[in-house]
């Protein structure tokens, strides 16, 4: 909701700065061409208060609107995106370090409820993986969510089997250089947003028209990656 509030307010602007440029009060396109940055960063700040948004991707767009500005405004002169992909593997790498998901998991995890298959009952999922793949099933009644990050390699994850906690469930993911695939069942309503950057994010489920479905909310980060859920 805040990012739709954001986006109104933002097009109310920019129909007002062109307004004034037709009128001749200011010139428009020179603004915007020194300035346009700031809208970057202010999408990235709004989507720091959108609970439902992805941090990892409201980050990045901040870092990006900051380098741009400065380097419009000439207090920086190096090529923009030779700092941008570094500052995006640090931003990655502080948001796996620091988050742990939607909450630590309601219980210890029982090496022994997982088989050979990597299937877990786990209520959270926290799934990382770099240069490599992980295939997990995961069959839990009371699902809840978590994260799944994959760089330079890739994520099937398997929601087939599970029951979402209270109807709902949230998960982060974030795909660089590669990519997460989320399979879930056909009575699950999924609700989809998220950044990407050179990359794609798709929700290719049934459509779900009822009102009381189960409900998995995804807030996802693409970057020169691919995310998918199906069912």
């Amino acid at each position: 909701m805040r990012g739709k509030y954001s986006f109104g307010v933002m097009l109310i602007l920019l129909g007002a700065g062109l307004l004034m440029d037709q009128f001749g009060y200011i010139d428009f396109g020179d603004i915007m061409s020194l300035y346009w940055p700031v809208i970057l960063i202010l999408l990235g700040v709004s989507g720091l208060f959108d609970r439902s948004n992805s941090k990892t991707g409201s980050l990045i767009l901040i870092a990006m609107g900051v380098l741009f500005q400065l380097n419009r405004l000439d207090y920086i002169e190096v090529n923009v995106f030779r700092l941008l992909f570094p500052l995006i593997l640090i931003i990655i790498g502080l948001n796996i370090i620091f988050t742990k998901g939607i909450r630590k998991h309601s219980s210890p995890v029982e090496p022994e409820k997982w088989a050979s298959e990597n299937i877990g009952v786990e209520d959270t999922v926290n799934l990382f993986v770099l240069f490599s793949g992980n295939s997990s099933i995961n069959q839990s009644s009371n699902f809840k969510g978590g994260k799944a990050s994959a760089v330079f390699g890739g994520i099937e994850l398997d929601l087939r089997g599970s029951q979402l906690k209270d109807n709902n469930g949230f998960l982060d993911v974030t795909a660089l250089f590669g990519g997460v695939e989320i399979k879930v069942p056909d009575n699950w309503r999924v609700e989809m947003q998220g950044t990407p950057l050179l990359g794609g994010i798709e929700n290719s489920t049934k459509p779900n028209p009822n009102s009381s479905a189960p409900v998995l909310k995804i807030s996802g980060t693409a970057i020169f990656g691919g995310i998918e859920v199906r069912n």
